[in-house]
């Protein structure tokens, strides 16, 4: 008896996660194509902010450690 309480919970637990990403919003948009000019003008200086920001962060963590 356990053992058809067990795969019953199991697979009832597969089909209502599977239900939850199905109604997603986010499975029915498409994201702008990379050939969209307006796309491709913004991306390198969003990368290039992500990367000063990135290296700001790891530059004062490095500051505060001691390699002694």
């Amino acid at each position: 008896m356990i053992d058809y309480l067990a795969l019953a919970l199991t697979h009832a637990l597969i089909v209502i996660a599977l239900l939850r990403i199905l109604t997603r919003d986010e499975l029915d948009r498409e994201d702008p194509l990379a050939s969209d000019p307006a796309v491709t003008a913004e991306a390198p200086a969003a990368r290039a902010k992500q990367r000063r920001t990135r290296r700001r962060h790891r530059q004062g963590r490095d500051e505060g450690r001691d390699d002694a």
